[in-house]
């Protein structure tokens, strides 16, 4: 048989299949899998040819040439941004209308805030970020509308979601970067698979999907 591949059930071998035949049997991404471009057994998430099957269930694994350049990123963050400044004056007027902060008009007005509503602000706002982009990660999106839009995902190194966990730490560090004037954005150009800071603590990648 051409193109013969095997796999390991309870340590037994089975096959040979066909590559037609091997996608038949659903494998995961962890199942052991014999290729016929291989010397060993390998997870069934590093068989290149397994890749359109695993992406008709929305796993996208991080190659080298699927990684999202740092334009597509940044367009993503506008469009997200814009987005986000809608949120954002909706949760300030629900805050100001129970009395928690009060009601701005202009920046010239929040400048001469007192320091602790200055605090309770950047709170709201740091907040809001978090949870906006840590919900859209860990869900079935794996990222938020900007990414939809531009056809990018976040994923870990199997091709998965991000955990709740996984996408809170990786929103944090983007939060940090942006206090920070965006500093950790700027590793996007310097590292091998194009990560951001917030991407190397959360171990994280985003793809641009075809």
């Amino acid at each position: 048989m051409t193109d013969s591949y095997y796999i390991l059930e309870d340590g037994d071998q089975k096959g040979p299949y066909s590559l037609d035949e091997l996608i038949d049997l659903q494998p995961d991404i962890h199942t052991r899998v014999l290729s016929p471009n291989e010397d060993t057994w390998v997870d069934a998430c590093d068989v290149p040819e397994l890749n359109p099957y695993f992406e008709s269930f929305g796993v996208y694994f991080p190659t080298g040439d699927n990684l999202a350049s740092f334009w597509w990123r940044a367009l993503a963050f506008i469009i997200d941004f814009v987005i986000f400044s809608f949120i954002f004056s909706f949760i300030m007027a629900l805050f100001a209308s129970y009395g928690i902060i009060p009601v701005i008009k202009s920046m010239e007005q929040m400048l001469k805030l007192p320091y602790g509503d200055l605090v309770k602000i950047q709170v709201i706002v740091y907040g809001t970020f978090i949870i906006y982009n840590s919900a859209g990660e860990a869900s079935p999106l794996k990222g938020s509308i900007g990414k939809k839009v531009c056809r990018l995902v976040v994923v870990d190194a199997d091709g998965l979601s991000l955990t709740v966990l996984n996408s809170l730490i990786r929103s944090l560090g983007k939060a940090f970067s942006m206090f920070f004037w965006g500093i950790g954005f700027l590793s996007v150009f310097f590292t091998e698979h194009k990560q951001a800071l917030h991407d190397l603590v959360a171990r994280s990648y985003v793809i641009k999907r075809d």
